[in-house]
């Protein structure tokens, strides 16, 4: 495993207008993964956890084929609603969890997955990579983040099981969050050839004025 920085690399995100909705502008992990997949002439690429499609909709306009899946269809029916009103061809979208991909294996060239495994018990989470690595291709690569125990919101809200809680963070009070560290990274995402982590501190400017911290781990990583 490479770690790419030791200390916390701060990135300031806004809340944006996109596509018609209110929602968290692209990090550069994001926005600078486009020169990696067309020097590696990557083509098919899977949004696991999706949401609204703001990934989707971000590398759809680079011209790759895009399989966009939540498992929240009320999400899925707005992205497409955005792809009707924008005439966009090259999304394709499925109701499946990260811990069921229903592709064959060897299928993708990528998988992006932002801000979803750490939604699960560590068990959840474990199939979810085992699933994302058997859809990748060789030398395909995955783009993903996980709560790091360095966050703030660490501990607060019910104990479900070790470093994992519910309640733990402002908007998502009934939704799981499992934090993590190196060594567990390094555990879960050994199968993969090559793995680089950043340690990103991203600081939201909220529409109310107040800033929203939260500390991940970027990973990416190929098969």
């Amino acid at each position: 495993m490479n770690i790419i920085k030791d200390k916390w690399n701060g990135e300031r995100l806004a809340i944006e207008n996109i596509a018609g909705e209110y929602q968290i502008s692209l990090s550069n992990m994001i926005k600078n993964s486009i020169s990696i997949f067309n020097k590696k002439k990557y083509k098919k690429i899977l949004d696991l956890g999706c949401g609204t499609g703001r990934n989707s909709l971000f590398f759809a306009q680079y011209g790759f084929e895009i399989f966009s899946s939540d498992i929240a269809t009320e999400s899925t029916d707005i992205l497409k609603n955005k792809l009707h009103s924008k005439n966009v061809s090259n999304v394709h979208i499925y109701n499946f969890s990260f811990k069921d991909i229903l592709f064959e294996d060897n299928f993708f060239d990528v998988v992006i997955c932002t801000s979803v495994l750490h939604h699960g018990k560590f068990k959840d989470i474990e199939r979810g990579v085992s699933e994302i690595y058997r859809v990748l291709k060789p030398d395909g690569c995955l783009i993903c983040d996980m709560l790091s125990k360095d966050d703030l919101s660490y501990g607060l809200g019910e104990f479900i099981e070790e470093n994992t809680f519910i309640g733990s963070r402002e908007g998502e009070e009934g939704v799981l969050h499992h934090y993590t560290d190196l060594k567990e990274l390094e555990k879960l995402f050994r199968r993969f050839n090559e793995m680089n982590t950043y340690k990103n501190e991203y600081i939201i400017d909220m529409l109310n004025g107040k800033e929203y911290c939260s500390r991940v781990f970027d990973i990416v990583a190929f098969k």
